[in-house]
């Protein structure tokens, strides 16, 4: 069994022995100015926003919210403990939010082009919210190298859009028989707006190994 998973390198937190890791774009850190630190309530919305977040002496006495499972083991590795929805994704996340009180600050760590459906939905209920870009992706120079190893993947896991994106414009091709899987609902309703089949795996279930090869 030949399974592919495109996380960043920096994601991966417990790599699985019978999982092939190849990344499909890199990331990198970004100069950024925190002109407050006065905040109540701060949210992670990717490992990537934790691990190029210079601030952390500021987290100490904050409530902290962590978009997804793999955001909120990122966090505890550095002894920070965070709220996380059960389903990841900012539609879940923003259930969480939104306290009864009016004094509640709110700063989301993200990404460049990263989603704003937090702030958003924290601005739309009259909420003080910021938001801090503190990394960017970026494609890779040269996706020729990869890409017969894709083509003999029997499965592919995607954690996010921004991979899928990369995955049909630089690599596909009529022959690729590989079953696509997503790590959230959101980026399986993607695949299947493009056209194709995509299904839902846990990532950080036990038995994922044995969920991906029952699917295939």
């Amino acid at each position: 069994m030949n399974i592919i998973d495109t996380r960043s390198d920096i994601n991966l937190l417990n790599p699985h022995e019978c999982i092939k890791n190849i990344p499909l774009f890199q990331i990198k850190g970004v100069e950024y100015e925190l002109k407050s630190k006065n905040f109540t309530d701060i949210i992670f919305q990717s490992i990537a926003s934790v691990k190029f977040f210079n601030e952390s002496n500021i987290l100490e006495n904050k409530r902290i919210f962590s978009m997804g499972a793999s955001t909120k083991k990122f966090l505890l590795k550095k002894g920070i403990n965070s709220v996380c929805p059960k389903i990841p994704g900012s539609f879940e996340l923003n259930k969480l939010l939104l306290n009864d009180d009016d004094y509640s600050k709110y700063l989301i760590i993200k990404g460049e082009d990263g989603l704003s459906d937090v702030y958003n939905h924290l601005s739309k209920n009259g909420k003080n919210v910021q938001e801090l870009v503190c990394y960017k992706r970026f494609k890779l120079k040269n996706y020729e190298i990869i890409k017969g190893e894709f083509f003999k993947a029997d499965a592919i896991i995607f954690s996010s859009i921004y991979a899928v994106k990369i995955f049909f414009d630089e690599i596909y091709a009529k022959d690729t028989n590989a079953k696509l899987f997503g790590i959230s609902n959101r980026i399986i309703d993607y695949i299947s707006g493009l056209g194709y089949e995509g299904q839902f795996v846990d990532y950080f279930s036990d038995n994922l190994i044995e969920s991906v090869k029952d699917s295939i």
